[in-house]
């Protein structure tokens, strides 16, 4: 009887020993459950594509980028729609004040002063430029859509520090993945050691090392 709970009490001893060598190694997915997030300001994406006539805009244009990992190893990307739909109407008052301004600078040296260009506008559209401009740009914005656009869904796998992620209908590529820690409330992401370095620029702005934090 003290043979058979001696032997047990060894038993108990490994199992114990494999649960926590799990839970750093094959396991390691285990802290990413959950929504991670970071800041990105949109103002460096735009820039490109608003032209040199834009070249002195600088207003910014946060928008939070959220990563929810789940336990049955898929992830959503996503960007948190209430706080960027005020982000963006913040910035196209501002956006919208320097584009008029401009407009009301290229009448002047064309002869006509602000209150004909406003008169023009208002006969031949029925508004004021700033209310013509501002009806073309959300006519054109569809901000729902755009967040629709930019979320993307998947599954994930870890091995050690090592997080492979694939979009949803693709399969996970072993050659390819992020180097990952979390550390507390923060998620860093980096480029496995020898990597090219131009692939660190996920978009203008945006490069590696990400850090993301906890949000639940």
């Amino acid at each position: 009887m003290k043979k058979a709970s001696k032997m047990l009490a060894v038993l108990l001893v490994l199992i114990m020993a494999l649960t926590i060598c799990g839970c750093g190694g094959n396991d390691s997915g285990k802290d990413l459950v959950g929504t991670w997030s970071l800041e990105y300001d949109m103002a460096s994406l735009l820039a490109g594509e608003l032209g040199d006539d834009f070249a002195d805009f600088n207003a910014p244009l946060p928008m939070t980028i959220c990563f929810e990992f789940k336990e049955d190893k898929t992830f959503t990307m996503y960007g948190e729609s209430e706080s960027f739909k005020a982000s963006f109407n913040t910035w196209l008052d501002e956006f919208l004040t320097f584009s008029t301004d401009m407009l009301y600078t290229q009448f002047s040296e064309s002869g006509m002063s602000k209150e004909d260009a406003d008169a023009a506008f208002e006969e031949q559209y029925g508004m004021s430029i700033s209310d013509f401009m501002r009806q073309s740009v959300e006519e054109s914005m569809d901000l729902d859509a755009l967040l629709d656009e930019m979320t993307t869904t998947g599954k994930y796998e870890t091995s050690g520090n090592k997080l492979y992620m694939a979009e949803e209908g693709e399969d996970i590529d072993k050659n390819a993945y992020d180097v990952f820690t979390v550390s507390g409330d923060t998620l860093k992401l980096e480029l496995p050691s020898g990597a090219d370095p131009s692939e660190g620029e996920i978009l203008p702005g945006l490069q590696y090392p990400l850090e993301f934090k906890k949000a639940n």
